[in-house]
């Protein structure tokens, strides 16, 4: 189980539930449970519930629900990873295996090592050596409240600034080395690697110094900006600076706005655009997606125009598209960044931007016929737009842009678009020839299984049947050893059902007690919240093993038919007599499975 080090079980235990939950809903009693308005959907009717018991919540609303660690992932805007380490620290609980206290000490002192680090540079830009650079910050439009908000310092221009202010706290210039700040030199000695810098702490998603980014401050200075090397702590493709501060914004406006660079994302964020994070110059990567679709599935890039990261971003659209991801491109002026926006035409003209954005696909189909206008580089921009609409899959958003893209091209003649518009579609169907593909295979492929994860997913009566029968086995534990045997895995038909049945199993196999508190135990994280609404769900007390042995009953002569159907096809395209009768021999079996469940279910 996933939990870095960190024993889970006695974090939940030590950890108070209603107590952490008290601060953002008011709850009243309800017999055994707790009950109130949910936190994360608008609602009159009290549908949230608490069990404080087995340690879950879960709201019969929004089907949002889970354990200690889930409540914090969705109030605190965490991954379950920071949400363990969170609670950990709160409950001073240390890590499990020396190996893991080991590196859990060595994390600790190198982020009090960053703290220390980003009070001297900020405690520099403060005193008289940063006289110059608070000028050159208030030139570029930055606000006293921001230095502190971002926490911004100045590194002076020494070689051991840094490394003799560490020392005084007790830091070696190993320790400096190991963590990016200072270069060892040939004999064995440091140096301070950020020097003469504006410099921009870079934070994680709870707010702790892991990093820092310099901007030089001389012309002829080089590199321009210089961040730290990766470290334990931190890895810049998976961090986006400013996140911490952006995180919560991002929820309530129901949107991130992704920028470049460090200036870019002060400047939004003093222009009252608080949602807004900056890749640190690198290109958007898979981690940073997944970090900003757990708050939103909006995202809106301000990047230059003819910037680096955009072209990087645009080749991920596919990635995009996968994770159900909304992308919007704002068209930030040529030779311009945010900015520069910001600073020289307001803050209400970005803001205009940013709410003119237009979505990815759009962008770039525009931007592709901006490359020609009629004649040979009209019909050759008109093939790239359509080369880039060819990546979107058949469907509902390729046959807008069709009608678009012909539109467009079309200078406001009905007939004109007709024509191109079947244009459009024979050279797309040139592209799917090329890539070896077959549309009407496409067009006729059975719809890819249900993956969704939460416990909203896999509504189906088949699904409805096999949460009950969990249900009744999670509530009525010395049940389980008599009828998990009759069941299998793959009877059920989400992937969080088939964890708790797994739990349950195993339990059963190791001849231990089956209760809310044991299968938690075993379960992975993502099955916390179906396990939630399964324990807070109402069970009839009467007649359970009646009604739970009729329900095992038709789950497993459900499967008992599918088997037969599929052995019955099977043998209709049989080729040989030798495969006939290795066939029939099954349906005997599957016959005889048949029987003896009835027999089963009589005793």
């Amino acid at each position: 189980m996933p939990g870095g080090g960190w024993d889970l079980d006695e974090i939940r235990r030590r950890a108070d539930l209603v107590e952490l939950i008290s601060p953002h809903v008011r709850l009243r009693k309800a017999g055994r449970r707790l009950t109130g308005l949910c936190p994360f959907h608008q609602e009159r009717t009290p549908s949230f519930s608490v069990d404080p018991e087995t340690g879950l919540w879960y709201c019969f609303g929004c089907k949002a629900g889970g354990d200690v660690f889930r409540f914090v992932e969705m109030t605190e805007k965490l991954s379950f990873q920071d949400a363990v380490e969170l609670l950990a620290r709160r409950l001073g609980i240390q890590p499990r295996t020396p190996v893991a206290a080991s590196q859990a000490l060595a994390k600790e002192r190198l982020i009090a090592l960053h703290d220390r680090a980003a009070r001297f540079f900020n405690a520099t830009l403060k005193g008289r050596a940063g006289s110059a650079v608070r000028d050159y910050l208030k030139d570029r439009g930055v606000s006293e409240g921001s230095v502190e908000t971002f926490l911004l310092g100045y590194a002076p221009d020494q070689w051991d600034a840094l490394l003799n202010a560490m020392d005084k706290h007790g830091f070696s210039g190993k320790e400096l080395g190991r963590a990016g700040l200072a270069i060892q030199r040939d004999d064995g000695g440091f140096y301070d690697r950020f020097r003469n810098r504006l410099i921009f702490p870079i934070r994680d998603a709870t707010g702790r110094v892991i990093a820092f980014g310099g901007r030089a401050l001389a012309d002829d200075q080089q590199p321009k900006y210089l961040n730290s090397p990766e470290t334990a702590l931190f890895q810049k493709g998976q961090t986006l600076w400013a996140f911490d501060l952006a995180r919560r914004a991002m929820s309530d406006k129901g949107r991130a706005i992704v920028v470049e660079g460090y200036m870019d994302a002060i400047a939004c964020h003093d222009a009252g655009l608080a949602e807004t994070v900056a890749t640190m110059g690198t290109a958007l990567t898979p981690r940073h997606v997944d970090l900003l679709r757990r708050r939103t599935d909006r995202l809106v890039l301000a990047f230059d125009s003819d910037s680096a990261g955009l072209a990087a971003a645009l080749r991920s659209s596919e990635l995009f598209r996968q994770v159900e991801v909304e992308v919007r491109v704002a068209t930030v002026p040529e030779g311009m960044d945010p900015d520069n926006v910001i600073r020289t035409k307001g803050a209400e003209a970005f803001g205009e931007l940013v709410e003119a954005a237009v979505p990815m696909l759009e962008w770039e189909l525009s931007r592709a016929l901006a490359h020609g206008q009629g004649g040979r580089e009209g019909m050759t921009a008109l093939r790239d737009a359509v080369a880039i609409l060819a990546r979107v899959p058949p469907g509902v958003e390729r046959e807008y842009y069709i009608g678009w893209l012909a539109n467009a091209t079309a200078s406001g003649s009905p007939a004109r678009s007709r024509t191109t518009e079947a244009a459009i579609r024979d050279e797309l169907a040139r592209h799917v020839t090329r890539r070896g593909q077959r549309v009407r295979r496409t067009e006729g492929a059975s719809p890819p299984p249900d993956t969704r994860t939460g416990p909203g997913a896999g509504k189906s009566p088949g699904s409805r049947l096999t949460a009950s029968v969990l249900a009744a086995l999670l509530h009525h534990g010395e049940l389980a050893g008599q009828f998990v045997p009759m069941l299998e895995r793959t009877d059920f038909p989400t992937a969080e059902q088939q964890a708790v049945f797994d739990a349950i199993a195993a339990l059963v196999g190791r001849s231990e007690r089956v209760s809310v508190e044991a299968v938690l135990a075993e379960v992975e994280a993502e099955a916390t919240a179906l396990l939630a609404q399964l324990s807070l769900d109402d069970v009839a007390q009467e007649q359970v093993e009646f009604h739970l042995r009729g329900g095992v009953r038709r789950i497993a002569e459900a499967r008992l038919e599918r088997r037969q159907r599929l052995l019955t096809q099977r043998l209709r395209e049989a080729n040989s007599g030798d495969e006939q009768s290795a066939i029939r021999a099954e349906l005997a079996e599957v016959s005889a499975q048949r029987r003896e469940l009835v027999e089963q279910m009589r005793g």
